[in-house]
């Protein structure tokens, strides 16, 4: 079996130092507002949503996690539904 090289290691530090920076800064600005970032309404979200392709939310789930975007489809199926 071959031996990892030095930049593999040093790689999956990297990622594993990100991801437990992202961790953190999720953390702890939970609650904050985005900086310099407007609201947008729901109206136009649903907007947005729906111009959405598969391969967008696949993006996503890849760049935000699972999570994140699961949380994000559930509450725009809550929007749609006000509008019904």
């Amino acid at each position: 079996m071959a031996e990892d090289s030095i930049y593999d290691l040093v790689v999956e530090e990297l990622l594993a130092r990100q991801s437990l920076v992202r961790g953190e800064l999720k953390d702890r600005f939970r609650k904050t507002k985005p900086f310099r970032q407007e609201e947008v309404s729901p109206k136009e979200t649903l907007v947005e949503y729906d111009e959405m392709t598969p391969e967008d939310i696949q993006r996503m789930r890849g760049e935000f996690g699972d999570e994140a975007v699961d949380i994000y489809l559930n509450n725009i199926g809550k929007v749609q539904r006000r509008y019904e």
